[in-house]
């Protein structure tokens, strides 16, 4: 009898697995993201980046932000709104970093949201002349529309104030007795 009983239960196991795995309701597929739209969110946001700050192209503004688009930093505060404010510091930052060279290092996309890891390289503009820096951050963008509705970025301000810090107080060769 025994002979019976471990193979009885072996196709017992295997009958009850195949009628309850048969009773489990289908697994539906959720709406995925296509990918050219996933792509299209990506140009869009390696706009933001290239046009503005790289090339200071000001009127790419108008036709890449919303216009209600909010710029966060630190994130839970609005630093910039409009394509106008955004406008606003890339002039800024290309004003104080002529030549800066913003590089994206990664970027994921995941339905309405991009996000690119980045570096900066640039010579700061200070009272003593230039001083290069390396900066590195993190932009959140929200696509809305076929626009960019929303960032939120971070970046390492106190790797900069370091690298600032570190610029002497008067220029190199200049007498200061």
């Amino acid at each position: 009898m025994r002979r019976f009983t471990v193979p009885f239960l072996v196709v017992a196991v295997l009958v009850l697995s195949v009628v309850t795995g048969s009773m489990r309701s289908p697994v539906i597929a959720q709406d995925a993201t296509p990918t050219s739209d996933l792509e299209a969110n990506k140009a869009l946001a390696s706009r933001f980046h290239e046009e503005l700050f790289n090339q200071g192209n000001m009127d790419a503004a108008d036709e890449i932000l919303a216009p209600d688009f909010v710029w966060h930093y630190p994130p839970n505060e609005s630093f910039a709104e409009g394509p106008e404010g955004a406008e606003q510091q890339a002039v800024g930052l290309r004003e104080f970093f002529p030549d800066l060279v913003l590089t994206e290092d990664d970027m994921i996309a995941e339905g309405d949201r991009v996000v690119i890891r980045w570096t900066l390289r640039a010579t700061a503009q200070v009272e003593v002349g230039g001083a290069p820096v390396t900066v590195t951050g993190i932009d959140i963008f929200r696509v809305a529309d076929g626009q960019l509705a929303e960032l939120w970025q971070l970046y390492d301000e106190q790797g900069l104030n370091l690298q600032l810090e570190e610029i002497p107080a008067t220029p190199a060769g200049t007498p200061t007795s």
